[in-house]
């Protein structure tokens, strides 16, 4: 049975199966890329780990993100991207309840592992996903409005996140609760990481609401025999710039929290309403996106933007003040996010439909292993250069995706500046 879904006029990229995607896609960045995100660290200082085990910690998701990164996608056709979306949403709700309930180094690290597995497989199939919903003419656009979504969700996620803490610990009933600094309250942060865990859950609902109003390209697929007929050469070409997108995200997403409270001394919910204004600007700088294909092409114009968002880095690597440095921050980290939009759409226009989902899984593994890689050196290079030594470094492989865009994005009329 085919379900009601509103219609959205003629507004390019919209319509009412992706209105019903991007509902999922809100409740799912709030819980998981916000509050989970923004909290996690802070409830492992809370409970005495020291910057090494965290590192450690955040880089065990993007392991297991990238061994189950391309099974995942030749699995997903078989089973079918829809029912992937909504089992690997579900393990993802079990591993951040599951990080909130223990203080065991182990489970911690197990959950984390569960963690990077069920986002992998997550983000492997959305995209594939994603392409059926409208047509290929209004594909930049849908990813724009799905990443202003999703950056608007985590912005508001992120603070909650500073938040929830606070106002959890008003109400505990125990003596003196609203007198301890967060660093002191693992209970709260605890209470506050479970329910992402409860929203994550809930964010399932708009994904089964679509019924079978959405065609699933993975059902009834060939899987493991596609494995001969594939053009690996050219997959690994086309999704490489990934791997050096993962490598700049791994050395600043999981640490801006602790880059801002060691640089400037702020407060937790002023460091969450800080990382929200650059998810916010996250979510709006690429809807420019459609204007910046249209003059330059998709791989023209993210090599540019990409050679900007260096820029700012370095701005903000030699910022003294904050205000300054929240400046460069966010126009670093919008100008970089508008990778997403453009690079999706130009991988997935760039091969045929059959490998849509074996793409995704090279690209995501590209990307999880260097976000890994980088993760895991985080503590040693911030031991050996400092945080504004890192936001050069970080500049560097910014500059690094531009280029490899550049050279080794096929050219195409998908992305080739118009004559």
């Amino acid at each position: 049975m085919r379900l009601w879904t509103p219609r959205i006029g003629r507004v390019p990229g919209l319509n009412g199966r992706v209105l019903l995607f991007l509902c999922h896609s809100l409740l799912f960045h709030i819980a998981l890329l916000g509050i989970a995100d923004i909290l996690l660290n802070f409830y492992l200082v809370s409970i005495g780990y020291d910057t090494a085990a965290i590192s450690l910690l955040q880089s065990l998701p993007r392991l297991s993100g990238f061994l189950i990164g391309l099974p995942i996608g030749l699995i997903a056709n078989r089973v079918g991207n829809r029912r992937l979306i909504l089992l690997s949403t579900a393990g993802l709700a079990l591993a951040v309840a599951t990080t909130a309930l223990t203080y065991s180094l182990p489970i911690i690290a197990a959950s984390r592992l569960l963690w990077g597995a069920c986002f992998g497989a997550n983000q492997v199939v959305k995209p594939p996903f994603m392409v059926t919903l409208t047509d290929s003419s209004e594909h930049t656009a849908q990813f724009s409005w799905h990443n202003l979504v999703s950056m608007l969700a985590v912005a508001l996620g992120s603070v909650l996140g500073g938040l929830l803490p606070l106002v959890i610990s008003q109400a505990l009933p125990v003596a003196g609760a609203v007198d301890l600094p967060p660093e002191e309250m693992p209970l709260a942060y605890r209470l506050s990481i479970f329910s992402a865990a409860i929203l994550l859950l809930l964010s399932n609902l708009p994904i089964l609401a679509l019924g079978s109003a959405a065609a699933d390209p993975g059902d009834g697929r060939a899987g493991f025999p596609m494995w001969r007929s594939t053009p690996w050469r050219r997959l690994l070409r086309l999704t490489f710039p990934l791997f050096v997108f993962g490598i700049s995200g791994g050395l600043t997403f999981p640490f801006f929290n602790l880059i801002f409270r060691e640089l400037f001394s702020i407060s937790d919910s002023a460091i969450g309403s800080v990382i929200g204004l650059g998810w916010l600007v996250m979510g709006l700088m690429p809807l420019l996106n459609p204007a910046w294909e249209a003059r330059s092409g998709r791989a023209g114009a993210l090599t540019a933007l990409m050679m900007l968002s260096a820029a700012a880095f370095v701005g903000f690597s030699l910022s003294q003040a904050l205000a300054i440095a929240v400046a460069f921050y966010t126009l670093a980290i919008g100008l970089r996010n508008t990778m997403q939009p453009l690079f999706q759409p130009l991988l997935m226009d760039s091969l045929d439909a059959r490998f849509h989902n074996i793409a995704s899984s090279v690209g995501l593994a590209l990307w999880n292993i260097g976000w890994f890689g980088a993760t895991l050196s985080f503590s040693l290079l911030q031991t050996a250069i400092g945080y504004r030594g890192l936001m050069l470094i970080v500049a560097l492989f910014v500059a690094l995706n531009g280029l490899s865009i550049r050279y080794t994005a096929q050219r195409s009329p998908a992305n080739a500046p118009p004559s």
